[in-house]
Formats: C-alpha cells, structure tokens, sequence
C-alpha cells in the first residue's frame, strides 16, 4: 500500500513538472513590431527562422537559429559557424520552413514580398524586420524581439569601446573624412553610413564628407548613389576605401578605375589613402566585427 501511494505521489509530482514545463515553454510576451502592430510572441523562441542577409548577428549573440536563407559563398568569418543551420532557400521555400517547425519566423524581406508574410505566418509567428538598419539599432530590435535587451546593450558597449580605441590610435584630426566607394560590374557607387559605413562613421570615427551627407545621408530611404567619374571629387574625402565586387567585370572595371587620370588627381589617391577591400567586408554584422576592428588598421598600415 505505501510502495503504492509513493508511486502515485511521485506520479503526481512528475506531471506537475511536466505541466509547469510545458507552461514555461508556451510563455509568450506582448511585442509590437516596426509596422507598429501588437503581437504575442514566445518569450523563449528555441527554434528561430531568420529570413534576411544579417544572419552573423544571430550567430554572434548565440541565437537559436534552425534555417535561413544561406548566403551562397559564405564570407570568411562565417567559417564553422554556419553548420546545423538549414538553407530555406531564396528568399524563403514555405515546405521546408514548415518542416523545421519554428516558434517564431523573423522577416526580413517582408517589404519585398507582403504575400510572403500572410504566407508564413500561417506556419508559425511572423515579425517583420529592417536588416539595412545600422548595428546597433538593428541589434537592440533584436534584443527586444528575444527578450536579450542587457546582453545587446554589454555588446553593443564591447564594440563601442574596441572601435574607440582603434580611432584613437589613427589620430585622426578634427574633421578628417572618409567615403566609401563600392564597384558592382561597371557601376561605382557612393555608400552612405550603412554596412562598413556605419563603423568608419561612427563616434570617434572619420567626419562624413559634405556630398555623402547632402545626397544619401540626410535623404531618406537613401543609402547609395551611382557616381560618374567626372563628380568623383565632389564626394571624395580624406581617405578613399573602395570595395570591390568578386567577379572579374568589377575586377577589372575597378582596376581601370584606379589607374584613370581623375582618380589620381583625387587628394587622397596622392597621398596614399586608398584602402582596396574585398566586398565580404561591406558589413556592420556583429560576426564581422569580431574581426573587423582589426582588419581596419591593417588595411590602413596602421597597426
């Protein structure tokens, strides 16, 4: 009889545990989006889909993410990093989301393709997301979507501080700019402060030249413009960090670009500051930063 009642006692004691457990797990909070609508979400999401090119965030903060739309050659510093994560296709294959079961689906193309989210969120919560934001606000949505707001704020400071520091030993003088050039094919673009513009811009960073300010900065819904030759002067700062597509058209229209008459009356090409940069660095992604902190003063000569 006492073998019996501890058996059912115990029993007892394991469903409980088994429901709280179960409760905890279906905890959802109130979160209203960047559209501005209210929507429970899990207050512990354990399998994430992240639809959106920012995926090193998630991978930097530890963030459970079971698929995303993979990128196709994955830049250096995804190396190791990528493995467990299923590629959902581009921008999203609806069959295999709804194979990898998600609690929570964060959309990053949802401008792009409103079907898409009534689509997806059919399978699972959807959110919309913004990953052309600058770092430090896209970082802090998603720590407000995860519930991981002090983690972001101590990772957010961490970076603050390495960049900080790095300026600071540039000796940068007051007032000092940058501009970032990006060659795609036989276009050159003007970069705005998003991507690697968002850290040579940053405090403590290179000064904004008044063109870039003028004509993407202060516009909105701006973050490039395409440049001819003949304006190059006009945009051109102190400092010339020219990014170049990885395929042998931008290679070689980059190459003729850099040898061109006007490019060397630039300033900045007589002086010798000009930092040529593979594109996988055209990033304010957490994952990168890691390095890029470091990589800044190599491309600089600055060590």
């Amino acid at each position: 009889m006492l073998l019996i009642i501890s058996a059912c006692n115990t029993s007892n004691v394991n469903s409980n545990v088994a429901d709280e457990q179960k409760e905890e797990g279906e905890k959802t909070v109130q979160y209203t989006t960047i559209t501005d609508e209210q929507v429970e979400i899990p207050a512990d999401p354990k399998r994430v889909v992240y639809i959106g090119q920012t995926i090193g965030d998630f991978l930097a903060m530890d963030i459970p993410v079971v698929g995303n739309n993979l990128p196709k050659e994955p830049a250096s510093y995804y190396e190791g990093k990528l493995e467990g994560i299923v590629d959902i296709g581009n921008p999203a294959d609806l069959e295999t989301i709804l194979t990898l079961k998600p609690d929570l689906i964060i959309n990053g193309y949802y401008k792009a393709d409103p079907n898409l989210n009534e689509e997806l969120a059919k399978i699972a919560t959807t959110i919309p997301f913004n990953p052309a934001l600058p770092y430090t606000e896209r970082v802090k949505e998603i720590g407000n979507i995860l519930g991981k707001q002090g983690e972001v704020a101590q990772v957010i400071a961490k970076f603050e501080t390495r960049f900080k520091e790095m300026f600071e030993k540039f000796q940068l003088a007051e007032g000092e700019t940058a501009t970032v050039f990006y060659q795609l094919g036989k276009t050159l673009y003007v970069m705005g402060d998003r991507s690697l513009g968002a850290i040579i811009y940053g405090e403590n960073g290179f000064a904004v030249p008044p063109a870039v300010q003028k004509n993407i900065i202060d516009v909105e819904g701006v973050s490039f413009v395409t440049v001819s030759e003949e304006v190059l002067s006009q945009f051109a700062g102190d400092h010339l960090f020219v990014i170049v597509q990885e395929d042998d058209e931008s290679e070689s229209e980059a190459d003729r670009l850099l040898q061109s008459p006007i490019w060397r009356t630039l300033p900045a090409v007589q002086k010798g500051n000009v930092y040529v940069i593979a594109n996988e660095w055209n990033t304010d992604e957490l994952l990168a930063l890691e390095q890029l902190y470091k990589k800044l003063p190599e491309w600089m000569h600055k060590q």
